[in-house]
């Protein structure tokens, strides 16, 4: 499917049809991100719907012939983050007591040598919701520190404090895995 002038038209118009087509042929671009930030699936299908109740609205936004692909995932990705702000019990995950201190963390890269990317996946949702977030945003969507500053509205150093823990719990698993496989 390619999303044309008339496919626009025809969503602007209500066209059930063929809204239905648009969702089905943007759902597992929508449910690939929504998987990466949320482990409940009612959870990863409110973000999905949300996010495609925002494209048919501003499918009119939407430039045929560009990467429709891109311009959905980012959608979703707004959403994600939008979702992320309105649960006010996460902001407490967000702070950082005083006795906490912001160090980078070295990892060596033969620890992700044998790695599949299902093991990885299944990993990141170890992670407690504020730092599987910060995490994803950092280093799978490939955010700045500072720009995730500004999207969650949170300081520079608790963004470094949840990617550090991040590592930190996933470099263990890692080896916890990789010591289990030998045995």
């Amino acid at each position: 499917m390619e999303v044309t002038e008339d496919i626009i038209r025809e969503v602007e118009k209500g066209n059930r049809k063929i809204t239905l087509d648009l969702y089905h042929y943007s759902f597992n671009v929508l449910m690939s991100s929504a998987v990466r930030y949320k482990n409940h699936k009612e959870d990863q299908m409110e973000i999905v719907n949300n996010a495609f109740v925002k494209i048919v609205t501003n499918i009119n936004s939407y430039k045929p012939g560009t990467a429709y692909f891109s311009w959905i995932k980012t959608i979703v990705q707004r959403e994600i983050i939008d979702d992320f702000r309105k649960n006010k019990k996460y902001k407490e995950l967000f702070k950082m007591s005083d006795s906490d201190t912001v160090q980078e963390s070295v990892v060596e890269p033969e620890v992700y040598e044998s790695m599949d990317s299902e093991a990885a996946f299944q990993m990141l949702n170890v992670l407690p919701p504020a730092t599987k977030l910060v995490f994803n945003l950092y280093a799978i969507e490939g955010y700045k520190s500072k720009e995730i500053v500004e999207e969650l509205n949170i300081s520079y150093e608790t963004v470094k404090w949840h990617i550090k823990q991040a590592r930190k719990k996933l470099k263990s698993l890692i080896i916890e895995n990789k010591i289990s496989l030998k045995q």
